[in-house]
């Protein structure tokens, strides 16, 4: 059995252990999640986690909106450090996401009108249109007028078009355009209900 490195067993480096063993995230959620003060502190210790292959990238290819989580293949011995430190946290399993579209969900700061569009979106479909005695349908008309007065149509296309090719909703032929959501951005709501908060 190797012996760790002593750089494993600091407290921040554990606290973003921890944090990932419980669920996947980008560097922005583990700053915040594990209170660290400044971004690059987080993304320093994905860097040297992911050469020692404790942590991997779900998302190689994207610049904005990595997730992080906890290698599969390294996952007992993540468990090993942590029963060294007497942590009793064990690494949950990762679920089947589309972490492409995750992680432009959750990077908020510069993908705020299509994480808006996309929360709006959810709020006004899930709601009942009483004259019909049905669930209300997505259409940018009907979500501009009542829930995103003063977002751009233009800007509320854009974001409908990039939420289509990330595949995360999809489009029904209808005039005007309707849309629905499709499993996977489904499946990311269950994950993670904050995107819809």
């Amino acid at each position: 059995m190797e012996k760790e490195a002593s750089w494993l067993y600091s407290k921040s480096v554990i606290s973003v252990l921890i944090e990932l063993a419980k669920k996947p995230g980008t560097p922005m959620q583990l700053r915040i999640r594990t209170g660290m003060t400044k971004n690059n502190y987080a993304n320093i210790i994905l860097k040297n986690l992911e050469r020692e292959r404790l942590v991997k990238c779900l998302t190689p290819r994207e610049k904005i909106g990595r997730i992080f989580c906890v290698n599969p293949e390294s996952k007992y011995r993540v468990e090993r450090i942590f029963r060294k430190k007497k942590i009793s946290q064990r690494v949950n399993p990762l679920p089947d996401l589309n972490w492409k579209a995750y992680g432009m969900l959750l990077c908020r700061n510069l993908c705020t009108q299509m994480h808006e569009v996309f929360k709006k979106a959810y709020m006004f479909g899930n709601e009942m249109d009483f004259e019909n005695n049905s669930k209300k349908k997505i259409t940018i008309p009907g979500l501009q007028k009542e829930k995103l007065p003063k977002m751009p149509t233009s800007n509320i296309h854009r974001a409908f078009s990039r939420l289509v090719e990330i595949g995360i909703m999809k489009n029904r032929d209808a005039w005007p355009r309707e849309y629905a959501f499709t499993e996977d951005a489904l499946r990311i709501i269950e994950f993670d209900s904050s995107i819809i908060q």
